[in-house]
C-alpha cells in the first residue's frame, strides 16, 4: 500500500467548519489509512507566546486571561462539533500543564525557551487530540518519533533516530491505521520536549513522510498551490500545475508564504511527491513538487516572488571584508535573514531582512556606528527550470528592468532564479510587468 502524509495548518483547522471540511478530505484522501500532521488551532500559539510573556514579566493574571481565552475557544469548537465529552479527558491535564507553566514563569519572573516550547506543545496537543476524534483516527503523540538536539526554538532533528523511531509507525500505518498527530515538535535525546521553529509543521509533515517511505506528503493551506505571481499584485497569477523541487526552494527562499525551505529537503532526499492544496476548494488545481525537474522552455520563467523589509548596509572599500561579515555574523545570530553580500573594489554590499526585534537592534546598533543602512527595499526573484536550460535567458529578462533603480543582482548556487534589489515603491508596478513578460510570454 502506499503511505500519503496529510498535513493541515492552523487555518484548516481554526474552527469547527474547518475541522469538518478537513475530516471530508481525509476520508476522501486516506480511505485505507494513513498519518495526518495539525497545526494548533489558528491563532492559538501566538496567544501562548503572549501568555508566556506576559507571564514572564510576572504578570500572572494577564497570562492566566489569555489561558482562559485558549480554553473558551477549544470548548466551543468541540461543542460545535459535539465532541466536549468525547476530548475532555485528554484535554484536561493539558490545561492544567499549561496553568502551572504560567505560574512557575510567573513566579520565576523570566520565560526560559524549554518551558516556552513546553507551553507550545499544549497548543498543538490540544489541536491533535481534537482532530483525531473529528477525524475518526487515532492520535500519536509526535514526540515518540521526531528525535531531536537540544536546542529549542529551533531544534535539528536527527534523521536517522527518526527513521530508527518510526519503525513501528511504518508497520501500524502499512496495515492501514489512521493517525493523527502534532506538527512543529520534537524530542531531545533526554526526553525534553523541543520545536522546529519556523515552518515546523510543514518540516514534521515532510520528515516523516521521509521516515514512513511515503509516497506523498499533502501541504494543505488556503491558496490552490502555488502561484505564478502574489495575487494580490497580479489579478492574472495562476497555479501552477508541476514544479520542480529547486523552483519550489528558489520561491521559498524569495517570498513564497506557502513553502518554507526547511520542509522542501526530506522530498528531495526521499523523491516523494509534495501536493500543495487548498483545503478552501479541495477540487481546485493542486501544485506537484516533483524530485524530477518537469520540462520548461528554454528560458522559461515558472514565477516572479519578492520579499519586502530589505535592509542594504554599505561598506566601504577601506573597511575590508570583515566588518560586514562580522555585521552578517551578528544579524544572522539575532535572527536576520540574508540576501546577498556582494564585494567588489567599490565596496561591500550587504543585503538582509530583519525578522525579529533582536536583529533590529543590532541593525540599529550598526547604523549608530557609522554604518550606511538604507531600508525600504525589496529582493525580486524570476524562478524558473528554462533558465537553467538558457542561462542567457535570464539576461534578455534585465531587458525588462528598463530605468529602475537596481540595487545588486543576487547570485548563488541556483540555476534557476536570478534575483536583484529594488526600492519598495516599485513593487506594484514591476511585479505585474514582470509577470506578463517573464511568466505569461511564454
Amino acid at each position: 500500500m502506499s503511505l500519503k502524509v496529510l498535513k493541515f495548518g492552523g487555518s484548516s483547522v481554526g474552527c469547527a467548519e474547518a475541522l469538518r471540511r478537513a475530516a471530508g478530505i481525509v476520508r476522501d484522501e486516506l480511505p485505507a489509512g494513513g498519518l495526518v500532521v495539525v497545526s494548533a488551532l489558528r491563532g492559538t500559539t501566538d496567544q501562548i507566546l503572549d501568555a508566556c510573556a506576559a507571564a514572564g514579566r510576572g504578570d500572572l493574571p494577564t497570562a492566566q486571561s489569555i489561558l482562559s481565552t485558549i480554553q473558551v475557544r477549544h470548548r466551543t469548537v468541540a461543542e460545535e462539533l459535539d465532541l466536549t465529552q468525547a476530548v475532555a479527558a485528554a484535554w484536561a491535564p493539558l490545561f492544567t500543564r499549561l496553568d502551572q507553566l504560567l505560574t512557575g514563569m510567573a513566579m520565576l519572573g523570566e520565560t526560559t525557551a524549554r518551558a516556552r516550547d513546553t507551553a507550545l506543545a499544549v497548543g498543538e496537543t490540544l489541536s491533535a487530540n481534537l482532530a483525531a476524534l473529528c477525524f475518526q483516527g487515532i492520535f500519536q503523540d509526535v514526540r515518540a518519533v521526531m528525535q531531536t538536539d537540544a536546542r529549542f526554538g529551533k531544534a535539528r532533528p536527527q534523521l536517522g533516530a527518526i527513521r530508527e523511531a518510526a519503525a513501528p509507525w511504518r508497520a501500524a500505518l502499512a496495515a492501514g491505521a489512521l493517525w493523527v498527530t502534532q506538527g512543529f515538535l520534537g524530542s531531545s535525546p533526554e526526553g525534553v520536549t523541543t520545536t522546529l521553529g519556523r515552518g515546523g509543521s510543514d518540516t514534521s509533515a515532510t520528515l516523516l513522510g521521509e521516515a514512513l517511505d511515503a509516497e506523498e506528503v499533502q501541504i494543505w493551506t488556503d491558496v490552490d498551490g502555488v502561484l505564478t505571481a502574489d495575487p494580490s499584485l497580479v489579478k492574472e497569477a495562476r497555479p501552477i500545475p508541476q514544479m520542480s523541487l529547486g523552483e519550489a526552494e528558489a520561491l521559498s527562499a524569495f517570498g513564497a508564504k506557502v513553502l518554507h525551505a526547511d520542509s522542501l529537503a526530506p522530498g528531495g532526499r526521499a523523491g516523494f511527491r509534495l501536493v500543495v492544496a487548498n483545503t478552501l476548494r479541495p477540487g481546485a488545481s493542486r501544485t506537484e513538487i516533483l524530485p524530477v525537474p518537469p520540462v520548461r522552455p528554454a528560458g522559461a520563467v515558472t514565477s516572479v516572488a519578492y520579499k519586502e523589509g530589505i535592509s542594504l548596509l554599505r561598506f566601504p572599500a577601506s573597511a575590508g571584508l570583515e566588518p560586514p561579515l562580522e555585521a552578517a555574523r551578528s544579524l544572522e545570530e539575532a535572527g536576520a535573514l540574508r540576501f546577498g553580500l556582494i564585494s567588489s573594489p567599490a565596496g561591500t554590499l550587504l543585503a538582509v531582512r530583519p525578522e525579529t526585534h533582536a536583529a533590529t537592534e543590532v541593525l540599529g546598533t550598526l547604523a549608530a556606528s557609522g554604518v550606511v543602512c538604507e531600508s525600504g527595499w525589496a529582493v525580486v526573484a524570476l524562478v524558473g527550470e528554462g533558465l537553467r536550460a538558457d542561462p542567457v535567458a535570464a539576461l534578455r529578462h534585465l531587458g525588462e528592468l528598463g530605468q529602475e533603480p537596481v540595487g545588486g543582482l543576487l547570485t548563488g548556487s541556483s540555476t534557476v532564479s536570478l534575483a536583484f534589489l529594488v526600492p519598495e515603491s516599485r513593487l506594484s508596478s514591476l511585479i505585474p510587468r514582470l509577470h506578463s513578460r517573464c511568466v505569461l510570454g511564454y
